[in-house]
């Protein structure tokens, strides 16, 4: 099997109903990935990052494979749960699959046959980190092995080497994992500068951001003046493009529950907060003039500023995005509408931050300043 199709494969899911009706979440990922371009909104701990290195340089060397689905299945997926397992049983960590991982940890010793998450290879450990892991030089671009020599040195001694029967009682599982715990603070500080001192500028500019204003909740209340030009426009945007989506993204539930007009407070503040998105200019340069969602978004902004009917902006924005942009149908496609499913639409969730708890997380879990790199 092909290394690079099997884990570049998209995991099953249903493309006709993508929570992205709009296209919001893909402009704010682009924004994210000009500020703190290495990091993803999964990369979290910095110790994950490292027991997923660890583990993928064990499951290379246990398979003896180059192989990524073999890789994968064979070593690191037993990997992952046994490791899940030791983190609630011992550590009273919670991780992805804990409603699983809690359940095993009650039985007399440790299954690492059944599956703890749904999709793993998408959303485990390893889904999570690869991206970041390749990007900072850790694990080979076209495939699931690492780079020895970049891995050592961040690693250095750090190695698990787990018995023959590592899997068959709670202790030798405890005992497997126990040894490298503790060694891991050192390895923290060499993951920093790997993140935040590398040739990523935008990762180091970003990173002294944050330390120069610690008590920043956000990209809006940084240094800016330590960003460079780009990514200080885009974070200065972060703040105006997150109320001009949670505008439209309300009003297009409203036209998805058979609304064919808005209220005229609706209108007026979409049309100021349209204003003052496109004002703001939140596209990063690598969406360039030709990119058709970036057009699709502009026009929506300019339309809506200039006091064309928001809800027919709206629709027409969605069409474009579900069936031009995504190649997919749209949800909804005349106003008075009322598909089936879309009743309790939009769901409840946190603000958007653009990786900024990321990134302030990271930063001080590896202690990386400026001068110790």
């Amino acid at each position: 099997m092909d290394s690079i199709l099997f884990w570049n494969k998209p995991p099953t899911r249903d493309r006709t109903r993508s929570a992205d009706p709009l296209g919001f979440d893909s402009l704010r990922e682009a924004m994210a990935d000009k500020l703190v371009p290495l990091l993803t909104g999964a990369t979290r701990d910095a110790d994950e990052y490292l027991w997923t290195l660890v583990g993928l340089r064990w499951a290379c060397e246990a398979t003896g494979s180059s192989v990524d689905a073999t890789i994968f299945s064979q070593g690191f997926a037993t990997f992952e749960r046994a490791l899940k397992q030791y983190w609630y049983k011992f550590r009273k960590r919670v991780s992805g699959g804990i409603n699983v991982v809690k359940k095993l940890c009650d039985e007399a010793q440790p299954d690492v046959r059944r599956p703890i998450l749904v999709d793993q290879r998408a959303t485990g450990l390893l889904g999570n980190y690869i991206v970041s892991l390749r990007g900072v030089g850790l694990v080979r671009k076209d495939s699931l092995r690492v780079v020895e020599d970049a891995a050592d040195h961040l690693l250095v001694d750090i190695k698990f080497a787990p018995p023959r029967s590592w899997t068959t009682s709670w202790e030798a599982l405890r005992g497997a994992f126990s040894g490298i715990e503790p060694r891991l603070k050192p390895v923290r500080r060499r993951l920093g500068v790997r993140l935040f001192a590398g040739e990523s500028p935008e990762m180091t500019r970003a990173a002294r951001s944050v330390l120069i204003r610690p008590g920043a909740t956000s990209w809006a209340q940084v240094g800016r003046r330590d960003l460079d030009g780009e990514q200080a426009r885009l974070a200065k945007a972060t703040t105006t493009l997150i109320r001009f989506e949670a505008a439209a993204v309300e009003a297009f539930g409203s036209l998805l529950r058979g609304e064919k007009a808005l209220p005229q407070s609706t209108r007026r503040s979409l049309r100021s907060l349209a204003a003052a998105t496109r004002d703001a200019d939140p596209f990063p340069s690598s969406w360039g003039h030709s990119n058709p969602l970036r057009t699709a978004i502009r026009d929506a902004l300019f339309s809506l500023a200039r006091g064309r009917d928001p809800a027919v902006t709206l629709l027409g924005l969605h069409i474009t995005v579900t069936r031009e942009v995504r190649e997919t149908e749209p949800w909804l496609l005349h106003l008075g509408g009322m598909p089936a499913g879309f009743q309790q639409w939009p769901p409840s969730g946190g603000v958007p931050d653009f990786r900024f708890r990321n990134l302030r997380t990271l930063v001080r879990q590896t202690r990386w300043r400026p001068h110790a790199s």
